[in-house]
C-alpha cells in the first residue's frame, strides 16, 4: 500500500511541474515574443514591432536607449529625441489646441519629437479645417492608392502626404518644423522602423536622420497604454527568476510527498487487541460504589423501593426482614427481603 502511494505522490509531482511549466509558457511566453502589445511597440520581436530599432540603436555607442511607461512632460535637452511610433493619422489630425500646446512643451528645450504614423491605404474624407492646419500650417493630405496590399501583413506603403509652407521642411515621407529650440518631425509611414521594414528596406540613413544628433533615445510605450505598475510579473522578468519560481515549486511537491510518505519499509508487528469499554450495568455499579457506602447500601435501596411499593403489608414484611439482619449482614438482610418479596399473599 506505501508502494502505491509514493507512485500516486511522484505523479501528482511530475504533472504539478508539468502544470507550472505549462502556466510559464501561456503567462510569460506572450510577453517575451511582445504578440501581447501593440503594433510597432519597441516590446514586440514580430515584423509588426520596433524591437529590432530599439536593439539597433542601444547598440550604437555613445547613445543611451529606454523606454517611457509614463506621461509625457519635457526632453531635458538638444541631446534627447523621443519616437512615438504607430500613430492614428486619421485620430491624430484631429487633436485639439491643447494637445499641439503640449507637443511644443516637450521639445522647448530642444528636444527633438518624432511622430510616425501608421500606413493609410484609403483616403480620409475630407472634413473642415482642424487645430493641428491652423496652429501648425500643414494639412494631411491622401493619395489615391497604387494597390492593395492588406495581404502582406505589416502595409508597406501609405497614402497619406503632408501639404505645408515654411517653416516646414518637406522631404519624402516626412515633415519637420522647428519649436524654439525644439524640433517635431512628422513621419507619413512607420513601415521602415518596423522589424520587417529594417530587414527589407535597410535604410540606415533614414534613421539617423530621424534621431538627429541625438544622445539619448526614448520610445514611448505609454500612449499604447503599456504603463508602469509594479507587478510580479514585471519583477520576475526583469531579474528572470522564472527558473527559480519553478525549482520552488518542484521543492514544494517534494517537501509534500516526502512527508505524506516514507522511504523506509512499513513495520510488519502485530496491532494490539482492541480495549473494550465498560456496559451500563458496570458503569451504574461503579457509580452507586462511589456514592454509596456497603452498610448503607441496603437502606438506600429500600428506600427508593419503598417509593413505588403497591402492597403496605408487603412493604412492612420486608423492613422487619431488614431490620432483623441489621447492617452487620447485608447479604443476609438483601436474601430475606427478596424472598418476602417473591411470597404470595
Amino acid at each position: 500500500m506505501r508502494t502505491n502511494n509514493g507512485f500516486v505522490w511522484a505523479m501528482a509531482v511530475v504533472l504539478g511541474t508539468a502544470l507550472v511549466w505549462g502556466l510559464e509558457q501561456v503567462a510569460m511566453g506572450p510577453l517575451d515574443t511582445g504578440d501581447v502589445y501593440p503594433p510597432y511597440s519597441s516590446l514586440r520581436t514580430d515584423p509588426l514591432g520596433a524591437k529590432a530599432l530599439y536593439e539597433s540603436l542601444e547598440a550604437m555607442p555613445g547613445i543611451a536607449v529606454e523606454r517611457l511607461y509614463k506621461e509625457r512632460t519635457t526632453l531635458d535637452g538638444p541631446g534627447d529625441s523621443m519616437f512615438v511610433l504607430g500613430v492614428d493619422a486619421g485620430g491624430w489630425s484631429t487633436v485639439k489646441e491643447k494637445t499641439l500646446e503640449e507637443y511644443e512643451k516637450l521639445v522647448e528645450h530642444g528636444g527633438r519629437l518624432v511622430i510616425a504614423f501608421l500606413a493609410v491605404q484609403k483616403p480620409a474624407a475630407s472634413l473642415e479645417k482642424r487645430p493641428v492646419e491652423e496652429r501648425w500650417n500643414i494639412r494631411f493630405r491622401y493619395r489615391r492608392p497604387a494597390g492593395d496590399d492588406a495581404g502582406s501583413g505589416v502595409p508597406r506603403e501609405s497614402t497619406l502626404y503632408f501639404d505645408a509652407g515654411p517653416p516646414w521642411k518637406i522631404d519624402g515621407r516626412t515633415a519637420e518644423k522647428s519649436f524654439g529650440t525644439g524640433t517635431i518631425v512628422l513621419v507619413a509611414d512607420s513601415f521602415p522602423l518596423s522589424n520587417q521594414g529594417l530587414r527589407e528596406m535597410e535604410d540606415a540613413e533614414f534613421v539617423a536622420r530621424l534621431s538627429g544628433p541625438a544622445r539619448r533615445i526614448i520610445f514611448d510605450e505609454n500612449h499604447f497604454g503599456v504603463s508602469e505598475s509594479g507587478s510580479v510579473t514585471k519583477l520576475m522578468r526583469k531579474y528572470r527568476l522564472e527558473g527559480a519560481v519553478a525549482v520552488l515549486a518542484l521543492v514544494a511537491g517534494l517537501f509534500l510527498w516526502r512527508s505524506a510518505s516514507s522511504f523506509l519499509p512499513p513495520r510488519t508487528g502485530e496491532r494490539a487487541d482492541a480495549v473494550a469499554g465498560r456496559d451500563s450495568l458496570e458503569g451504574m455499579t461503579s457509580l452507586l460504589h462511589r456514592g454509596v457506602g456497603e452498610k448503607a447500601l441496603l437502606d438506600v435501596c429500600f428506600a427508593e423501593w419503598s417509593k413505588s411499593a403497591d402492597r403496605r403489608a408487603r412493604k412492612e414484611r420486608m423492613e422487619q426482614e431488614i431490620r432483623r439482619y441489621g447492617k452487620q449482614y447485608p447479604v443476609a438482610a438483601y436474601r430475606a427481603a427478596s424472598k418476602a418479596l417473591l411470597e404470595k399473599k
